[in-house]
C-alpha cells in the first residue's frame, strides 16, 4: 500500500467512481464505472495485495470525494 489514505484493492469495487494509484507510473488514476466490466474480465490480481489491469498495477483506492 502507497499510503495510509488508500485502501486496499481487495475492498474496490469496479462499479463506482473513485482514484486508484499505480504503483507503475507512482500516479492517481481516475476510475469510471463505465470501465467495470472490462476491469472484472481482465484483471488479475498481483499476489501482493496488487490488482493488474491493461498497463497498471493497482496498488490501492480511494472515493473521489475523499470519503
Amino acid at each position: 500500500m502507497t499510503h495510509s489514505s488508500l485502501r486496499p484493492m481487495d475492498a474496490f469495487d469496479p462499479t463506482e467512481p473513485a482514484i486508484l494509484h499505480d504503483q507503475l507510473s507512482d500516479t492517481i488514476i481516475t476510475w469510471t464505472a463505465e470501465q467495470a466490466d472490462d476491469f472484472r474480465r481482465a484483471s488479475r490480481p498481483g499476489g501482493d495485495g496488487t490488482v493488474i489491469w491493461k498497463d497498471y498495477v493497482f496498488d490501492g483506492w480511494g472515493h473521489v470525494l475523499g470519503g
